[in-house]
């Protein structure tokens, strides 16, 4: 039997400053991000890398460092330091890596952006006119700087050590904002990242989440983490159940209604949330949703916790708690905390689990559904 623990309250083992102070670094990123990232018609709308906390966890240099990313987060300077040495990936990043707290992401391939999280707003303006003396010029737009013209294949450029240059050697424009410098794929992109507009972390569903969030990581360190919209709850059929190598009919009709079936199946519909790999002399996954109000949260919190127990994969198990988190403008947070004993991987299996199912296109512990 899979070993799990399930407590109805989770117990806070340090204070609101402490609790806090290990998601600054993502409540600050998500705080520059535009807000309108949410409606995009996807469920995992952003994702954040905390480039300290990686580092930290590394025993020898970037390339370790950073394996614990998850793979589908598109984090093109981030994977460049990854399989760079630091020395040459600094003199073609513009910036220094102590320089460097996180990384912020979304959108999907070519018009994808990254955000830069500085140390301050001088590091931020410093990178910027950095890169003008490294091949960068003003770009037409207010404030935006590029190495060339927008999406365009330029085989000849392709460098993996510079993060100003995607897979397949294509331009790139910066822009700062605040202690950010926004990296994007066309100049109008990097200019319209940047401008004065409504920014995520001051969502209320997601400020919610993130309230849950520092009580569903208590202590621990956010390594990475996944902004969440209710499409991530609404998983489709999975076209392998289609598309049988088989002629066996009866075979493929069952294989699509056991998917059905499990598709019915899942937690109260919930408005948005975070979903984030957290680390202390354990790892495990942090989850905080958002509801209209404390009971339905913390049905879901429970009803996450005995889908866990169910559907993760046995390297994913470990003790879980749950509880529920007042938020913004009487919001309530489901919040879910698992830590595992062990890995054999240094890929985070209770964080993969959430978000490989999703990848996948199969029913997850987060599905949305009847219980």
């Amino acid at each position: 039997m899979r070993r799990s623990v399930i407590s109805i309250a989770l117990m806070l083992t340090a204070s609101a400053p402490a609790l806090a102070a290990n998601v600054d670094a993502l409540r600050e990123g998500l705080d520059h991000l535009p807000e309108s990232v949410f409606v995009q018609e996807k469920g995992d709308v952003a994702y954040f890398a905390d480039v300290d906390v990686m580092s930290a966890q590394g025993e020898s240099g970037p390339a370790n460092s950073f394996v614990r990313l998850f793979a589908a987060a598109d984090f093109t300077p981030l994977q460049s330091l990854a399989s760079s040495e630091q020395s040459e990936w600094e003199t073609k990043a513009g910036t220094t890596r102590d320089k460097v707290r996180y990384f912020t992401s979304f959108g999907v391939p070519p018009n994808t952006h990254t955000f830069w999280g500085l140390v301050d707003e001088a590091s931020a303006t410093e990178l910027v006119s950095t890169l003008e003396t490294i091949g960068f010029e003003s770009a037409g737009m207010p404030g935006v700087v590029g190495n060339g013209e927008p999406m365009q294949f330029n085989p000849q450029d392709r460098d993996p050590a510079n993060p100003w240059r995607t897979r397949v050697g294509a331009a790139q424009f910066a822009a700062a904002t605040g202690t950010n410098v926004v990296q994007a794929q066309t100049p109008q992109a990097a200019m319209t990242a940047a401008s004065d507009q409504p920014r995520l972390g001051q969502n209320p569903i997601i400020a919610t989440a993130l309230a849950g969030l520092e009580q569903s990581a208590g202590e621990a360190h956010v390594v990475q983490a996944v902004v969440i919209s209710p499409l991530f709850g609404l998983a489709g059929l999975d076209p392998a159940a289609v598309l049988s190598p088989t002629a066996d009919i009866a075979e493929t009709r069952a294989k699509i209604e056991a998917q059905m079936e499990a598709l019915g199946k899942g937690i109260p519909a919930y408005m948005g949330g975070i979903v984030a790999d957290i680390q202390t002399d354990k790892m495990g996954a942090a989850i905080a949703l958002a509801y209209p109000d404390c009971t339905v949260a913390q049905a879901a919190a429970d009803a996450i916790a005995g889908r866990w127990s169910d559907m993760a994969p046995d390297t994913a198990q470990g003790e879980i708690e749950t509880g529920t988190a007042e938020g913004v403008d009487g919001l309530c947070a489901a919040v879910v905390t698992v830590l595992i004993d062990e890995s054999e991987t240094v890929q985070n299996p209770a964080y993969a689990a959430v978000l490989n199912a999703h990848m996948r296109r199969e029913a997850s512990v987060l599905q949305i559904g009847s219980e």
